[in-house]
């Protein structure tokens, strides 16, 4: 999606996947910024680590205790999945459930929080999501898994990544849910099946994976590219049928 976006606005950058273990993320940075390496984007299980490099991090990283996307030349750090998935869900207003209470969870939770969502936060182990509802306004917890009134419900867990469905009381969601596994497979998970089972509208991971993508190149590339928006290059990439 990033080669997409270089190609659609003339650019002539490279983005490439690079493995680093943990505890040697600082001295590969290091080594990316003497190679002149412009950014990066940082993956789980780094993003705290990641965090601890930057020189300046913006509120709401630090609030998440995470930083997926830095610049090399200022070690500055940002967190784009909360806006990139806020992007994502502003055609579907009402209460969100969101199930899981991890990494992705907090960013999902803190951003729609400050947008002023109405949320409800469901873990198996449930101290988990008291202690993530307590650090943000609007937030509460569900102690157990109910869609109620939510309009949207949020698959946040590895559920997907194992094979495994949640025990959702889908016979008794509205009719206009909308059923959003953060996770992106080539085919639908349990979680998604059973929402189409139901009749209800599925969307994964990918709209958002887009959407956080293009904010991280506009915080690398605002200066080449001004007020352009990379989103509909980088989304048409990730969501084309391939041939």
């Amino acid at each position: 999606m990033h080669a997409a976006a270089y190609s659609h606005f003339g650019l002539p950058y490279r983005y490439v996947a690079l493995r680093v273990a943990p505890g040697e993320m600082g001295a590969a940075l290091d080594h990316l910024t003497h190679l002149g390496y412009r950014g990066v984007n940082i993956t789980v299980p780094l993003k705290s680590e990641a965090l601890a490099y930057c020189s300046s991090v913006d509120d709401f990283a630090r609030r998440v205790d995470a930083v997926n996307t830095i610049d090399l030349r200022t070690r500055g750090g940002f967190n784009t999945d909360g806006a990139g998935f806020l992007r994502t869900i502003q055609d579907f207003p009402g209460e969100v459930l969101v199930c899981g209470a991890g990494g992705s969870a907090r960013a999902i939770v803190g951003s729609m929080s400050l947008a002023g969502r109405r949320l409800r936060i469901w873990n198996r182990t449930i101290s988990r999501a008291e202690q993530l509802a307590a650090e943000w306004p609007n937030a509460t917890v569900e102690p157990e898994l109910r869609l109620r009134d939510a309009s949207t419900v949020v698959n946040a867990t590895a559920a997907t990544l194992g094979g495994e469905g949640l025990n959702l009381d889908w016979q008794n969601g509205r009719s206009d849910l909308v059923a959003y596994d953060l996770m992106y497979q080539t085919e639908p998970g349990p979680f998604l099946r059973a929402a189409t089972k139901h009749g209800f509208r599925t969307m994964d991971g990918l709209p958002m994976l887009a959407a956080q993508g293009a904010l991280s190149f506009r915080f690398w590339l605002a200066d080449e590219i001004g007020d352009a928006d990379p989103y509909p290059e980088m989304l048409d990439a990730v969501t084309r049928p391939k041939t």
